[in-house]
């Protein structure tokens, strides 16, 4: 079924920010709703996509010997084995 263009004025500006599912009127609400759904691509009955992904772990001391490395040369002057 093809949105009208009263469903597809709120699914705009949901989208935009500028109102809430709550603020839509009764008698739209279900449509807006998957619409909003719909062009979010919202797969599931969840209403957020949360999609945690495992972030790999940094070796952070690496990085602060390399960065206190490369500031070191910069401060004497040792452009030759800045990388």
């Amino acid at each position: 079924m093809k949105p009208n263009t009263r469903i597809l004025d709120y699914t705009t500006l949901i989208q935009d920010g500028v109102l809430t599912l709550d603020d839509v009127p009764q008698d739209v609400k279900g449509a807006v709703t998957k619409w909003v759904r719909y062009l979010s691509g919202v797969e599931d009955d969840s209403m957020v996509k949360d999609i945690t992904a495992e972030k790999p772990a940094v070796d952070t001391k690496a990085l602060t010997a390399s960065i206190a490395d490369q500031t070191k040369k910069v401060l004497n002057n040792d452009s030759s084995t800045i990388k």
